[in-house]
Parts: C-alpha cells; sequence; structure tokens
C-alpha cells in the first residue's frame, strides 16, 4: 500500500474517532456490541480478558487482548490523538531500509506499522517487558521477517528488575515503578503482578547488533530516564530521532523531566508532532500541556543538526 494510501486511511481513522458513539455503532453494530458489552458486562465481572484479532488500517491482522486495544478493534488503529500524529510522523519519516526501535511495544500496534514502510530491507526491533503482553506481540510480528520481538526491559543497567503487569484494561500501563499509580481510582480493584524480567541497555545492545536507528519510539510508564541514561554514550555521537511519551505535571512526569535534560544535554531539542505529522518547535513541554488541558503527548527529540 503507497504512503498517499496509508495517508487516506489513518484520516479514516482520525474521522471514526471523532464521530459520536452513536455513529460509531452505527458504522460497525455487531463489533461495537461485541467490544462494549464485553468490557462492561463479562470482563468487569469475570476480569478475563478475550482474543480477538482485527485488521489495521495499513491492512495487517492484528491480534489484541479485549478490553484492552479496543480501538484498534473497533477503528483499525490507536484512535487517541496523539497516537493518530504519532502514526502520521512514522508514514512522514520513516522509509525503505530504515531501522525502528520500538521500546514498549506491547501488542506490537507501531512495529507492525513501521515493518511496513521500512519493507523487505528495513528492520523493526520490538521490546516487550510484560511477558503477557509479549506473547501476543509475538503472534503479531511472527509472520514479518522484517521484525524482531524481544521480552526484555530496557533500562540503565543489566540485571534481573521487578516488573508489574496489570490486569488487561490496565495492562498499557505496565511498568518498572508502581507507586506511580497508588493513588488512582482503579489500583485497589486491578492489583498488578510481580514478574522478574532482564533488562538491557541499548548503548550496548546496538553495538552488538551493529545498528543505527533512524525512530526510537519509547513508551514505558515512567522508565524514560532509565531508557534515555543507558542510549547516553550512542547518543553522544548519533543523531536518531526519538519519540517519547510525555505525561503532564498532574500525571507525574518526573521521570520525563529528567529524561528531557539529559537529552538536551546531549544536543536534542524538543519538538511537537502536529496534526500533519511534522514536527513543530516547542518552548516548553510542560506549559503545551497544560494550556491545552493534556494528559501526556508523544513528545520529538531530534538533534539540532536534524532540525537545521
Amino acid at each position: 500500500m503507497s504512503k498517499k494510501k496509508l495517508i487516506s486511511k489513518i484520516k479514516d481513522v482520525e474521522r471514526i474517532a471523532s464521530t459520536s458513539k452513536v455513529k460509531r455503532m452505527l458504522m460497525h453494530p455487531f463489533k461495537y456490541f461485541n467490544a462494549i458489552l464485553f468490557r462492561e458486562l463479562v470482563y468487569k465481572k469475570t476480569k478475563r480478558e478475550k482474543e480477538v484479532v482485527c485488521n489495521t488500517f495499513f491492512n495487517s491482522k492484528m491480534h489484541i487482548l479485549l478490553p484492552a486495544s479496543t480501538d484498534i478493534y473497533l477503528t483499525g488503529g490507536k484512535s487517541h490523538s496523539s497516537e493518530i500524529r504519532l502514526a502520521k510522523f512514522l508514514l512522514n519519516y520513516l522509509n525503505n531500509n530504515d531501522i525502528f526501535i520500538d521500546v514498549g511495544a506491547h501488542y506490537g500496534y507501531f512495529s507492525l506499522l513501521a515493518s511496513k514502510l521500512v519493507g523487505n530491507l528495513g528492520k523493526v526491533l520490538a521490546f516487550e517487558a510484560s511477558p503477557t503482553t509479549h506473547k501476543i506481540l509475538q503472534k503479531n510480528e511472527s509472520n514479518f521477517e522484517n521484525i524482531i520481538v524481544y521480552n526484555l526491559a530496557v533500562s540503565d543497567e543489566n540485571k534481573h528488575l521487578t516488573f508489574y503487569e496489570f490486569p488487561n484494561l490496565y495492562s498499557e500501563y505496565n511498568t518498572l515503578d508502581i507507586d506511580q499509580f497508588k493513588n488512582e481510582d482503579w489500583f485497589l480493584e486491578y492489583k498488578p503482578k510481580e514478574v522478574s524480567i532482564k533488562s538491557v541497555l541499548l548503548d550496548d545492545f546496538l553495538v552488538e547488533e551493529q545498528i543505527n536507528p533512524k525512530v526510537i519510539k519509547i513508551d514505558v510508564e515512567g522508565a524514560e530516564f532509565k531508557v534515555i541514561n543507558g542510549l547516553r554514550k550512542y547518543l553522544i555521537n548519533n543523531s536518531p530521532l526519538i519519540v517519547m511519551e510525555y505525561l503532564s505535571n498532574d500525571r507525574g512526569n518526573e521521570e520525563h523531566v529528567k529524561a528531557e535534560k539529559l537529552l538536551k544535554s546531549l544536543g536534542f531539542q524538543s519538538f511537537l508532532i502536529n496534526n500533519y505529522g511534522e514536527s513543530q518547535e516547542t518552548e516548553s513541554i510542560t506549559r503545551y500541556l497544560d494550556v491545552n488541558n493534556l494528559e501526556s503527548d508523544n513528545i520529538l527529540f531530534m538533534k539540532r543538526n536534524n532540525a537545521s
């Protein structure tokens, strides 16, 4: 599928996501009731997820566990504005033969999209620390020769770490740092389980694999500084594009602020990703989030020589 066609398709996802619940229901009534009734009735009672297969806007079959990723099931894509803009960004910046690293890949939505964009000679490396989520990620990537998946945490030390897996509805919050969620209303009902997982430094990994990524996406629920700190040596002499989820002050963004400061000390500037998937310089990420009443957004970091 051409990039022009993919851009048209992501606009369809955007259109569906912005319409009313009634209109979404009328577009795909069976899927809508299947997903919503399962989430509100079955899952809340049993806490047991359901595996389904859906088709993405870029025409890749994708395994997901409902109720997580209900938006992909209903629209063919991740439907939050920040995620739609990130998809557009990848469409703009990833090309044949490029290398994409997905740190915190979850079920592999962005890895699958990147696989289409980098082609057979490109490469996608997807890291997912949660063993439960990784099983679904493996299913999704198994038919793509240009994708390699790793059940590893990415950090700034090589050791086994305690990782926390939440029940499916909150699986996108799986984390190394549980304290950030202890005051959330849902936390008492949806307690996580502890697992031990091996961690890796990207500094070491990139040297061992002899690769130079074009784009590194980071979505790691509070471990952002650890990921960047474990990439520090590589970033001194290299200039990948880094896209990192960044939380507002109200959500607790201490690790994001530390990661931003480290990146800026290494010569990176911060940029917003606009509605066209293009970079837009910003003086203050926190002020941007506050002014627009956003809990989070995907922020782009580029070295000054790339941004000029």
